[in-house]
């Protein structure tokens, strides 16, 4: 799942964000449930990123553009988890494997189950299997959610490239001005 920059980008044109999202996946991931799962994933990013609660963005077929959804249906696996599935399992139900889908939903469940960045990345990287890859899914909502100070410092500071990370964004900020 690839989202990278899209809903930083253009989060003041939400409708743009949801299709561009999923028109990033296409590049290594072309699969209809790849690419709504990032559609759905840049609507929620998108959402975090302009002031919407946590209740809100994990209420069933949260979108930042109203009816959305019924316009542009998500593919049912998708859509299950958009309506919230994630909210009734427990590992080991929720497992961090490579395939979007449940990719997708341990992502969703460690950000519902948790109350800060960190607690929910441990929970997301702790389900095991493919790890980083549930990790980084979380982790694209939880930093537009909690924003850069609910990152833990000492991981911040553990960063490489962290410059260059820093110009990236500032270049994207900089672009909505």
């Amino acid at each position: 799942m690839r989202l990278a920059p899209v809903p930083l980008f253009y989060f003041t044109q939400p409708g743009k964000t949801i299709e561009l999202s999923g028109q990033s996946s296409r590049t290594t991931h072309n699969h209809i449930l790849a690419v709504d799962a990032c559609r759905y994933m840049g609507s929620l990013i998108n959402g975090a990123l302009v002031g919407f609660s946590k209740e809100e963005l994990l209420s069933p077929h949260f979108s930042i553009v109203p009816g959305y959804w019924d316009e542009h249906p998500l593919a049912e696996e998708i859509d299950e988890v958009a309506s919230g599935s994630y909210q009734e399992k427990e590992p080991p139900e929720i497992r961090g494997r490579g395939y979007v889908v449940k990719s997708l939903e341990a992502a969703l469940w460690a950000f519902h189950q948790s109350e800060s960045f960190r607690e929910g990345c441990l929970l997301a990287v702790n389900l095991g299997e493919d790890a980083d890859t549930t990790g980084a899914i979380y982790g694209q909502l939880a930093g537009a959610f909690y924003g850069k100070s609910g990152i833990p410092s000492e991981w911040i500071e553990k960063l490489a490239c962290k410059e260059m990370i820093h110009e990236k964004i500032k270049g994207l900020l900089a672009h909505q001005m």
